[in-house]
């Protein structure tokens, strides 16, 4: 019997990353009867994990999960948030590129969603949190994330993300934005190459 899809979420996240790890093989095969982990975002104590599953006419389908983490590092069942096909196999690293059609980078689903994030008060009705599932060149060794707050609308926090498959997932609260960019290593170096994603949540 298939493990539920609410308990992989819950693993992915106490791990903060998927339980395989895809980044030796990049490509990101769905047999028909298994649920892949293909990302984990935590942002603070709110963390979302990507699950892929293949149907029964052999598309692949993605659903998006979250929660919250509370104090002792426990973090909440994961609630199902939003599902739907995805539009591209994942399974060769030709059908990766193919889809993406010279970029490093494409987004292949964006949604938003009422989420209780636990900044709230004991009465927090959710914010709007946008997601995004970026489609990632296998060319990339690294993702860097610039992202800008309300706090500090020009100054940056930083970050790589290293990749542990072909989809990246991406969460911004509202008022943020994110400008992502695909980075392969030169030596000891790291150098961008691509387009660059500029991605807004302006919902405040």
């Amino acid at each position: 019997m298939r493990k539920p899809m609410a308990d992989l979420a819950e693993t992915a996240l106490r791990l903060g990353r998927p339980p395989t790890d895809h980044a030796a093989a990049r490509p990101l095969a769905v047999p028909t009867g298994t649920v892949i982990v293909a990302d984990v975002w935590i942002s603070g104590d709110l963390g979302f994990v990507l699950l892929l599953h293949r149907r029964d006419d052999g598309l692949i389908a993605e659903e998006l999960y979250c929660s919250v983490r509370r104090p002792g590092s426990v973090w909440e069942r994961p609630g199902h948030l939003s599902g739907g096909v995805v539009g591209t196999e994942l399974g060769t690293s030709a059908m990766v590129e193919d889809a993406l059609a010279g970029a490093s980078m494409s987004v292949v689903a964006e949604s938003e969603s009422l989420v209780h994030t636990g900044r709230g008060s004991d009465g927090d009705e959710g914010e709007l949190v946008r997601t995004w599932q970026l489609l990632v060149s296998g060319d990339a060794d690294l993702i860097e994330i610039e992202r800008f707050t309300p706090a500090a609308p020009e100054t940056p926090a930083i970050s790589g993300r290293d990749l542990t498959g072909p989809l990246l997932l991406l969460a911004l609260l509202p008022g943020e934005r994110a400008r992502v960019s695909a980075l392969r290593r030169e030596n000891s170096s790291f150098t961008q190459f691509g387009n660059v994603l500029d991605l807004r949540n302006l919902e405040q």
